[in-house]
């Protein structure tokens, strides 16, 4: 897949490893692992591929990767690569067009000098942008960790 993942996280969950596969591909096709919209393009007996059908600003991640391993004790360590572009592209929007909103504001409506208002404006972009970033990793942590935690109630499916 090239490019680094935005996103590594690792679940132990008590279960075997066939058993969480198919309750990872479950979760997957549901939506209920990391949102609707994720197609699984390759399953093998230690992984899982899956990428999303459409959409380039995105709310989701892009595609990712899901291995697992089998521990001594029987538990399974589900390791998950998440790439996030369409995230970060829609993110990256969303602070361009808030410091630039920022800027305007505060050069026409409070009187701001240009050379205040821009830098301004660029240090509220930068901070939203960094801020979404964190937001957006530490939400798909979470839901893949309650997806982990929660795996031992879908063997009644």
């Amino acid at each position: 897949m090239g490019r680094r993942p935005s996103l590594i996280t690792t679940v132990r969950i008590p279960r075997s490893p066939k058993t969480v596969a198919d309750h990872i591909v479950l979760g997957l096709v549901t939506g209920g692992l990391l949102g609707p919209g994720l197609v699984i393009d390759r399953r093998e007996a230690q992984g899982i591929r899956f990428s999303k059908v459409g959409g380039w600003l995105s709310s989701m991640p892009d595609h990712g990767e899901i291995e697992l391993f089998e521990e001594r004790s029987g538990a399974t360590v589900v390791e998950c690569r998440i790439w996030c572009g369409g995230m970060a592209r829609r993110r990256l929007l969303q602070a361009v067009f808030l410091g630039g909103l920022l800027a305007t504001v505060g050069a026409l409506a409070f009187g701001w000098l240009i050379h205040t208002a821009i830098p301004v404006g660029v240090a509220v972009g930068l901070v939203w942008d960094l801020a979404g970033r964190f937001v957006d990793r530490a939400t798909i942590r979470r839901q893949v960790e309650a997806f982990g935690r929660n795996t031992n109630y879908l063997k009644t499916m």
